[in-house]
């Protein structure tokens, strides 16, 4: 689609199209030779932000062979847009942007940003100043608010944190995208920014889609493969399954070196020998085992959690092994398990603690959650009742599901393990 310039620059562009997947057009500003479409009009509105008196004559020399209109329409068009209500200054900003957001308003925020791209598309305009090389806002004064800060007034000055920090109007319904989980959509605008600006942090953010990307398509093929209904067997072969997949998962965590493990949880190891006890006790012979093998779900959850150490410090302390302190809300790393008549080791600094007993692991906390939805189903299964036959397969098929994730995510894992 051809026709000229919105900003009143006079040259002849060529609208190309992108559609989204919820139907929204956005229409990128080109050259007739296909280029993005820099115009120098909104050069002239950075240079007032600089200058408070800027010369236009001179910029318009500067710039002539950028425009195709007269010095007159020049000084015409700046003087009309600096005072026009419906002007480029008018358009995107952080305080609406996060005022809708805090609000759930994320239709009305989508449908603002898209009102601004249909009544302006320039990918080249900042909408933030840089700030020491970022773009991101810098810390808040406090001095802006009075003495009782207002908390309404003090969320909505905190900015949205943007690939380039910059501002560019992409980014901005790139981010949109994004907190609506339509990552695709996202992507793509992201490469048309980077296509108009090159910032290498854009292609860094299409990258990290891309793996969410396929991750989510993983999980929703695993999850479309699941059968209509999830009988009792099926479930049990399935938890088994996930079972055994995560004490790959605590195995290839520490390294195969599980001694730190056993050092960390004497309590856990002791119950392992019992049950290595009871079993050689057994009438009924026993395929021998691994200590690895007898782990159940609950001890190696209590393993994950008990590795998932690096946590938000909730006061200020001080390590009482190396002397390092640390203040509220820094990070620190914690045990969460005592052994008997010892402390919990605690250090800001990982290496000490590790020294101290510790374990530190990067465990997702959405994979220790999961891992409760799979134990309360089996627990239901293990002890049948009279219970409702719909709920029952709602429990059932959440648990399955939860299985399928759960497994991805440990084949990912140990794929890369491998490869390193």
């Amino acid at each position: 689609m051809r026709g000229l310039c919105k900003s009143g620059c006079g040259y002849e562009l060529e609208y190309d199209r992108t559609e989204f997947s919820d139907g929204f057009v956005y229409y990128l500003p080109r050259n007739l030779d296909h280029t993005p479409h820099q115009c120098v009009i909104f050069n002239a509105i950075e240079e007032t932000y600089h200058d408070p008196d800027p010369d236009m004559e001179e910029f318009y020399q500067e710039n002539k062979t950028r425009l195709k209109i007269t010095q007159e329409k020049f000084n015409e068009l700046l003087d009309g847009l600096m005072y026009d209500p419906i002007s480029f200054f008018d358009t995107v900003f952080d305080i609406d942007d996060m005022d809708m957001l805090r609000k759930g308003k994320m239709f009305e925020l989508k449908k603002y940003l898209e009102n601004n791209l249909n009544v302006l598309s320039n990918p080249f305009f900042k909408y933030r100043a840089p700030d020491n090389g970022t773009g991101q806002n810098g810390p808040i004064e406090m001095s802006i608010f009075s003495s009782k800060v207002d908390v309404e007034e003090l969320l909505n000055v905190i900015p949205l944190f943007l690939p380039t920090g910059l501002g560019y109007q992409l980014e901005y319904l790139g981010h949109a995208y994004e907190l609506m989980i339509r990552l695709e959509d996202a992507k793509k605008c992201y490469e048309l920014q980077y296509e108009c600006t090159k910032e290498p942090e854009l292609l860094e953010k299409s990258k990290e889609l891309d793996k969410k990307i396929k991750e989510q398509n993983e999980i929703k093929i695993s999850i479309e493969n699941i059968p209509d209904k999830i009988t009792p067997e099926l479930l049990k072969n399935s938890t088994d399954e996930t079972e055994e997949k995560l004490r790959q998962y605590v195995v290839a965590l520490f390294s195969n070196d599980v001694n730190k493990i056993w050092k960390r949880l004497p309590w856990l190891y002791r119950q392992i020998q019992e049950i290595r006890k009871k079993e050689q006790e057994s009438i009924i012979t026993i395929k021998d085992k691994t200590d690895v093998e007898r782990l159940s779900l609950g001890m190696l959850n209590t393993i994950l959690k008990e590795s998932k150490s690096k946590i938000r410090a909730k006061s200020e302390g001080k390590c009482k092994t190396c002397g390092k302190t640390w203040g509220k809300s820094d990070y620190i790393y914690l045990a969460k398990y005592s052994a008997k008549n010892t402390e919990k080791p605690i250090c800001s600094d990982e290496s000490c603690f590790k020294n101290q007993g510790g374990l530190v692991s990067d465990v997702n906390f959405g994979l220790i959650n999961n891992i409760y939805i799979i134990r309360d189903a089996r627990n239901v299964n293990s002890h049948p009742r009279d219970y409702d036959k719909k709920m029952l397969q709602n429990v059932f098929r959440q648990a399955f599901e939860t299985c399928t994730i759960i497994n991805d995510q440990i084949d990912d894992y140990l794929d890369k393990k491998n490869l390193i």
